[in-house]
């Protein structure tokens, strides 16, 4: 399937918080079943003022169809992946693409010299995506305080070869 990425609006909120709340969703991201409308218009919002974050909905290059979502933040000149797939679309090759154009996006908006990620340790489809896309792990199964639990997660890092040229956002 082909993957393009989009810019979220506010009219996308309600299909985002129903995608949230899904358990596999809750299970391995940092996703809140609570989130509400307002909080993601808020969070919209905040994504669009700030320079060292990317996010967008990927969808289907043929239909249009609402498939998942991609964001990355930079520090300095590293950027930090993440990425959820909708239940409906899972298993068909929608996290590698879309993983993969987010890649592109970030080193085309910013002059980072590396990629990073981290998976749920159990989440083994999430680190099938993260090597495909490039990604090589980083040392063993570590914990990470993810909303006040203790998560088991693999961390994984991909290096940008820099070209010169004019950096864009998003």
């Amino acid at each position: 399937m082909e993957i393009e990425l989009r810019d979220w609006s506010p009219g996308d909120a309600a299909w985002y918080i129903t995608q949230v709340r899904d358990p596999e969703t809750l299970r391995f991201t940092t996703e809140r079943a609570t989130l509400t409308v307002e909080e993601f218009r808020r969070a919209l919002e905040a994504l669009q003022r700030n320079e060292n974050a990317l996010g967008f909905g990927a969808v289907s290059a043929e239909s249009g169809e609402r498939l998942a979502n991609v964001a990355a933040v930079r520090a300095g000149d590293v950027a930090e992946i993440s990425y959820w797939v909708a239940a409906a679309a899972r298993g068909q090759g929608v996290a590698s693409g879309a993983v993969s154009a987010l890649c592109h996006r970030v080193e085309a908006a910013w002059p980072v010299a590396e990629l990073r990620l981290w998976t749920h340790a159990d989440n083994v489809a999430s680190r099938r995506v993260a090597e495909r896309a490039g990604f090589g792990r980083v040392g063993g199964v570590t914990a990470k305080d993810v909303h006040g639990r203790v998560w088991p997660v693999v961390h994984y890092r991909k290096a940008v070869l820099r070209t010169s040229g004019p950096r864009r956002r998003g």
